[in-house]
């Protein structure tokens, strides 16, 4: 690979973008109108625990730096059938979560650019979708500086919008936060906990950039656990700006809301510019990190070797090509009204799931220090409690990749080596 290598701050400006993603946008105003006055509290747990998970992942896939990540890492704690399966998982995720963010991307655009039809809310999903792919074959270093002027832009934005709001439109409300806590809600509470998981899915990648950065057991989970730090805060000060601000008729909907204080009539536009800027890093990452795990297993021969072909900045380019065109026709299927970017979002979280629960097992099973495996398996928990709600289709289309998986590792090691096939016995 002849491109330099990335280091600390870029990485985690690209993770900031991708985990910040249209979760900011979407799960700030369903956990107040969930748990009301206890969505705050909920973030900060949510908070912690994104810190916790950032770094159980990135620990965990650079213990064996390269771009298997924490598939690697799964495969030398169960097993060959095991990590194909992580793999797999992950993979599935990518297959159909990209094309939800590309409309998310078209459906926050400002209502004088609104696409008037399903057919040209596809299209214009499509090119965007297409114009992510070409940025992805640039290569990680390219793609950092994209995803760092990207997530300091959005940062920048949310926590102004919210610091603005909190000091010049809070309710009176604002001044008692604890003390105006009504009685718990355990099961309110609950659920609200289960939906904010989402704000922290993205963190089992960060270890599949390993080739690609400088000093990977030192730089992956120093960045990691700084961008989990900074999107905890930014989340945090979201929810707080909605929960106790107060916004005009005018100011629009959930988070478009904290920039009217900054914008005022211009507000939907940079709520659409914000809104882009965080689902193509989102796609940036997941979709560049899955590519390169998906050529690792070629180079080890678990898949066609044709899906290891690289351009000349080391990207596997022929895998992004295929995701495309699978991110297409999904593209094509919602404008058709077959799918719905609701019924996209449920299968990918079921394989972000299933894939984060191998890897926070693995975590578990590997560490030898004990807060970190004590970390690790109470992560795998909670990850186990949130997959248990998925719908069963996904969770029957898991089982079944296992169950392919450990059919074909196990006919893998019964074959003999190249180097003994053709040989006689002794």
């Amino acid at each position: 690979m002849n491109q330099r290598k990335t280091g600390t701050l870029p990485l985690c400006c690209m993770m900031i973008g991708a985990v910040l993603g249209s979760g900011i946008v979407i799960l700030p105003p369903l956990a107040i109108e969930v748990a009301g006055p206890w969505a705050l509290p909920a973030w900060g747990l949510t908070a912690v625990f994104g810190v916790a998970f950032a770094y159980v992942f990135a620990r965990a896939g650079t213990l064996f730096p390269g771009e298997g990540g924490a598939a690697d890492a799964v495969e030398r704690a169960f097993g060959p059938g095991v990590r194909n399966l992580a793999a797999c998982t992950l993979c599935g995720a990518a297959l159909f979560g990209p094309a939800a963010v590309m409309l998310t991307i078209i459906d926050y655009l400002p209502p004088a650019i609104q696409p008037g039809s399903p057919l040209v809310r596809g299209m214009a999903a499509g090119g965007v979708q297409v114009a992510c792919a070409l940025l992805l074959t640039t290569g990680l270093r390219t793609m950092s500086r994209v995803g760092t002027l990207l997530a300091v832009t959005a940062t920048i934005l949310l926590l102004s919008g919210s610091i603005v709001t909190l000091a010049l439109h809070a309710g009176p409300e604002s001044a008692h936060l604890v003390t105006t806590l009504p009685p718990i809600d355990p099961p309110a509470m609950g659920y609200t906990l289960l939906l904010l998981f989402w704000a922290v899915v993205g963190w089992e990648v960060v270890g599949n950039y390993g080739a690609e950065v400088a000093d990977p057991r030192r730089t992956v989970p120093r960045a990691a656990v700084m961008a989990a730090i900074v999107v905890g805060l930014v989340s945090l000060a979201v929810a707080a700006g909605l929960q106790y601000g107060t916004f005009p008729p005018e100011a629009g909907h959930g988070v478009a809301g904290l920039l009217h204080p900054l914008f005022g009539p211009f507000a939907p536009w940079i709520m659409s510019g914000l809104v882009m800027a965080l689902c193509v890093t989102t796609y940036l990452l997941i979709v560049g990190a899955v590519a390169r795990l998906v050529a690792h297993l070629a180079r080890d021969r678990a898949l066609p070797a044709v899906l290891d072909t690289r351009n000349q900045h080391g990207v596997p380019h022929v895998v992004i090509g295929l995701y495309t065109l699978a991110h297409l026709a999904l593209i094509a299927l919602v404008s058709l009204g077959a799918l719905d970017v609701a019924g996209i979002v449920t299968i990918a979280d079921g394989f972000f799931l299933a894939n984060a629960l191998l890897g926070t097992m693995a975590a578990a099973r590997l560490f030898t220090t004990p807060l970190p495996r004590t970390v690790a398996g109470l992560l795998a928990l909670a990850v186990f409690a949130v997959l248990t709600r998925s719908a069963w289709p996904v969770l029957t289309a898991i089982v079944c990749l296992g169950l392919i998986t450990t059919v074909r590792a196990r006919q893998t090691a019964k074959r003999p080596a190249p180097s003994q096939a053709g040989q006689a016995p002794s």
